[in-house]
């Protein structure tokens, strides 16, 4: 008898807990929606939803209300709007742009975070690759959005071994770092961040690894089989068109 009722416990113990990870998705699925369809988006970032897939890419990497993300180079904030409304009043989204450029708190993406309702949970920080500091253990996810082929842009000289050490150790154990950007030609050499503005997704992996990074998963919803990899991405035969990848890599 005790044996059955035992048995019963345990099959509504994981009824329950199935029902809440379908309800738990279902929700999730709402809140991403109704992150993307705010109309206090800018609509310049709107505009662009059905090329970047954003709502996809979120759902993938697994950011939940509550969390901390980094957007790195969040100029103009098309990750960092809807983000914002992702990790809702409970989580915080920490906007990286470049002061060298002239992003300074009188620009207007940082007169809009400092203003817009929708992104009070959006915090900016100023500073190059090579002078960028993080906390230790602060972070749930970076966003790194068509930005890792920038590590090799000559102009930066950047310390990519520096930086990427910086993230691990600011990423909580099991946080996820999310990197999006134009695939070059496949075996092509990290030079390719200066001549065309891409970089190789095999090189990616590899150099992540090598910071001990782990590669939980890769999407190819933004993959474009007409795309010509040796063209620079500005040029206008390509620019929006180009094949990227989609990696999700955890700190172990």
């Amino acid at each position: 008898m005790k044996k059955n009722i035992f048995k019963m416990a345990l099959i509504c113990a994981v009824v329950e807990m199935l029902a809440f990870g379908s309800s738990n998705a279902q929700n999730i699925d709402d809140i991403i929606k109704s992150a993307m369809d705010n109309p206090a988006r800018a609509e310049a970032n709107s505009s662009r939803d059905a090329a970047r897939m954003p709502g996809k890419v979120i759902k993938f990497m697994g950011v939940m209300p509550g969390d901390t993300v980094l957007d790195m180079v969040s100029n103009g904030g098309f990750y960092a709007e809807i983000l914002a409304g992702v990790v809702g009043e409970e989580g915080r989204v920490i906007a990286h742009m470049f002061p060298a450029n002239g992003m300074d708190p009188d620009d207007a993406y940082s007169a809009t975070i400092r203003n817009a309702d929708h992104m009070k949970n959006v915090v900016p920080i100023y500073a190059s690759f090579n002078s960028l500091e993080l906390k230790e253990n602060t972070l749930d996810y970076v966003f790194l959005i068509q930005n890792f082929h920038d590590f090799y842009f000559d102009r930066f000289n950047v310390d990519v071994d520096r930086i990427l050490a910086m993230y691990r150790k600011a990423l909580k154990p099991g946080g996820i770092m999310a990197v999006i950007d134009h695939q070059a030609e496949e075996g092509a050499p990290a030079t390719t961040g200066t001549t065309v503005h891409r970089i190789d997704a095999a090189f990616v992996k590899s150099k992540m690894a090598e910071a001990g990074f782990k590669l939980e998963g890769e999407l190819d919803i933004l993959k474009n089989t007409t795309d010509d990899p040796t063209v620079s991405v500005f040029d206008p035969s390509v620019r929006g068109k180009t094949s990227r990848f989609i990696l999700k890599f955890s700190n172990p």
